[in-house]
């Protein structure tokens, strides 16, 4: 078996081949490598991915799988590019992004059908709603990343600009309520997991998230045209994986999910077990099912249409054909199973 350090699950493709009655070395030797990634590390977000491997979902399907730990957007998409990585996890804003600079990009799948990021400020002095944004100090993650993209959006859904804003670098940790105390920031928009863990330690929050007046597609599972075409059976073995594995998560014990993944990738906050189970809980039931269950796991058109035309009108990037951005013809054919 493989280091923790290689990101491999060959334990998980022995015990699959033992299921299936196939001699454990023949099932080895006929596992096909394929290599996947999330946009930055392990973090507990990606959980369904590193179950996908823990859990042998990809063994499964014939895979001797490699899960590797992105360093931002843009590398991940670059490994993606060179043909290094076969799939990745990406926002919907970071595709059209990407496409309009020349990516070829086809979203397979769609995980999160609501946003993941919120807009937080503190119970004692709450904003409670975009239009209250006017002539406040707002928190972005970054400069120029996903967040402000967000800002810029929610802020021309009720006919504001950003210059009717100042903005502040903080971070995307629980400790950006440090800034709302101090005075120096309003509220801030962040991750799912800083609300649940602002919450988990009891801190009085008002959060609303920013699909409220900016819906799209958040979190999907990407691949390349190319691969799609040529490989379209890889894809949807892929994605029955992901079926598998999300499902496990949906009705299994999200601790041992959590405990099994930590065996084979360094998971961040991993001692912190209740605020861990806390947070897919809130993503399962929020984002993940956003569009209702029978959209789970699939690209909505009426999503992407309204994505591509905030995305192009707050001038964030130029869309010529959102629809050639996706695809359900993988992902049906993978929930068929």
């Amino acid at each position: 078996m493989t280091t923790r350090r290689d990101f491999l699950k060959a334990a998980g493709g022995l015990a699959a081949g033992a299921t299936l009655g196939m001699p454990l070395a023949a099932r080895a030797a006929e596992a096909e490598p394929l290599t996947f990634m999330t946009p930055f590390g392990f973090i507990p977000d990606f959980l369904e991915m590193m179950n996908m491997v823990s859990g042998g979902f990809l063994a499964r399907q014939g895979f001797k799988p490699t899960l590797l730990g992105g360093h931002g957007t843009a590398t991940a998409v670059q490994q993606l590019m060179s043909g290094r990585v076969s799939f990745m996890r990406l926002t919907a804003v970071d595709i059209f992004t990407a496409v309009a600079k020349g990516a070829p990009l086809l979203c397979v799948s769609t995980l999160y059908q609501g946003s993941n990021f919120h807009f937080i400020s503190s119970a004692e002095k709450p904003v409670k709603s975009a239009e209250e944004l006017k002539g406040k100090t707002v928190g972005v993650v970054s400069v120029g990343g996903s967040t402000e993209q967000l800002l810029d959006m929610t802020l021309r859904a009720v006919g504001l600009t950003k210059a009717d804003v100042k903005i502040q670098v903080v971070g995307n940790s629980p400790g950006a309520m440090q800034f709302v105390k101090q005075g120096r920031i309003d509220c801030f928009i962040n991750s799912i997991a800083v609300v649940v863990a602002l919450r988990q330690s009891h801190t009085p929050i008002e959060s609303w998230a920013t699909d409220r007046y900016v819906p799209m597609p958040s979190q999907t599972y990407v691949t390349t045209p190319e691969l799609a075409k040529t490989k379209p059976d890889v894809v949807v073995r892929f994605l029955k994986a992901l079926k598998g594995s999300t499902e496990d998560m949906l009705h299994g014990d999200i601790a041992a999910i959590f405990r099994r993944a930590s065996k084979d990738f360094e998971i961040p906050g991993i001692k912190d077990m209740d605020e861990l189970v806390a947070l897919m809980e809130f993503t399962m039931k929020g984002p993940w099912m956003a569009e209702g269950k029978q959209n789970f796991l699939r690209n909505v058109p009426e999503l992407w249409e309204k994505a591509a035309k905030e995305v192009q009108e707050s001038g964030i990037a130029k869309v010529k054909n959102v629809k050639a951005l996706y695809t359900n013809e993988f992902i049906d054919e993978a929930l068929k199973a």
